[in-house]
């Protein structure tokens, strides 16, 4: 090609000089960018093209071509820029997926883990973590961690799998508490707080496992993603720019408890059974409903996870006292709530009834009064609620019934009942619920 171009030029005529010119010009280009070999075909098409023209409108035309031909450095310039801030921002989307790798502990964990589909869940659980741990202040508490444990151990064999669950605290005055996929539990030491018994606590933890142990937000992925549970556990265990996404709306559907009512429901009803089943105070689902509701009701701006404002929460609410009502038991809320509680103390040459640490009933301090006050004890922890109407406490021949069981006999009974009826009173102050049917 360069022999062909310069047999050209040397066939020019004298007057075609400045078309010789940037001829010689355009061929040291040549020389210098071997890469404009393209555009070099160009510039001898159009110079075989326009020997018989005016030499001015030759010599244009050739410096085109010999432009194009040294933009081309300017372009294989720009095109490595671009590949070099394409490789940059690999190397950043790479890193963002590092950080849901799986350490050395969790891949200890899930090998030892003999379900492969709860291996999955497991992996995907502990990756989610890495996003949790970037965001929320997770904090340590061995004292409150040993007793959430035991509450977990107490319950975990009332689930239908055997996940290896795991307790974790987040410093946050947000009252929340969540469940990712594989058994990672969450508590907000707002939350904390707020519950202050165990049967409380397990209600919120059985509530939690069941989301786990029925797969709740898997299957809210899988079905806004539109795939099956098993292409979305392969999709969150690739390498895939995706998956930090797809991660993120795992644990978001956890956190904000964003499953659908009959999720929820299921959650609700399966979570007191097991709260039954392991000894705990059912009563502890309904007053944990309850305080929900009424936290709601002083601060309605905010959005509590666990039980978000919405409609569904009263009857959800009813759900679960219809549900104790089907299995004929009583809602007892004082246990769960911790109210209520009486004890008997010696003072001054008295023996005293107290409870909640108010003296309501007093009498000398004589053998028989601190037998008959031990025994007034043990009739009120078994019978003294605070679902009791004011009809259901009435005496009779110096002698107070609660209901149909004797409570205590003596001339000062009319007073012992009045007494309770006003500690009754103050105490349901202290919770706000629906106490009658």
């Amino acid at each position: 090609m360069l022999r062909s171009l310069l047999i050209k030029i040397k066939n020019l005529s004298r007057t075609d000089l400045s078309a010789r010119v940037l001829l010689f010009i355009f061929i040291i280009l040549f020389i210098l960018n071997p890469q404009a070999q393209a555009a070099s075909f160009n510039a001898q098409n159009i110079f075989a093209e326009n020997l018989n023209t005016s030499s001015s409108l030759a010599s244009e035309k050739i410096f085109a071509a010999s432009f194009n031909a040294n933009n081309l450095n300017n372009y294989d310039e720009f095109s490595a820029r671009k590949k070099s801030k394409a490789k940059r921002q690999t190397r950043k989307s790479s890193s963002k997926r590092n950080n849901n790798k799986l350490t050395s502990e969790d891949i200890k964990i899930i090998n030892s883990i003999d379900d492969k589909e709860l291996r999955r869940e497991v992996a995907i659980g502990r990756r989610a973590l890495k996003q949790i741990e970037e965001s929320w202040p997770l904090t340590s508490d061995p004292i409150v961690e040993a007793r959430l444990t035991m509450i977990l151990n107490r319950l975990e064999p009332h689930m239908t799998r055997r996940i290896p669950y795991e307790i974790r605290l987040i410093k946050t005055d947000v009252k929340n508490a969540f469940c990712l996929p594989g058994g990672l539990i969450f508590f907000t030491t707002g939350i904390l707080n707020l519950l202050k018994t165990d049967a409380e606590l397990a209600a919120v933890m059985a509530h939690e496992m069941i989301h786990a142990d029925r797969k709740h937000s898997l299957r809210m992925a899988a079905e806004s993603n539109k795939v099956t549970l098993g292409a979305l556990a392969v999709m969150l265990l690739s390498q895939g720019a995706a998956v930090p996404i797809i991660l993120a709306q795992v644990a978001q559907i956890a956190i904000m408890n964003s499953y659908t009512i009959e999720l929820e429901t299921e959650a609700d009803s399966l979570g007191l059974d097991a709260l039954i089943d392991s000894g705990y105070p059912p009563g502890g689902m309904v007053t944990l409903m309850e305080k929900f509701l009424n936290e709601e009701m002083k601060e309605p701006i905010r959005e509590y996870g666990i039980y978000m404002n919405h409609p569904e929460s009263p009857k959800r609410l009813a759900s679960a006292l219809n549900k104790l009502n089907s299995l004929n038991i009583p809602v007892n809320r004082k246990l769960p709530l911790g109210l209520l509680r009486i004890n008997v103390k010696e003072q001054g040459g008295k023996v005293n009834l107290l409870i909640d640490g108010e003296n309501i009933f007093s009498a000398d301090n004589t053998p028989e009064n601190l037998e008959s006050f031990n025994n007034l004890k043990i009739n009120l922890d078994k019978h003294l609620q605070l679902e009791l109407a004011p009809y259901d406490l009435h005496t009779a021949n110096n002698a107070l019934y609660i209901r149909n069981s004797k409570i205590y006999t003596g001339d000062d009974a009319e007073i012992l009942k009045q007494n309770l009826l006003s500690c009754i009173d103050r105490t349901r102050r202290k919770h706000t619920a629906k106490y009658f049917k």
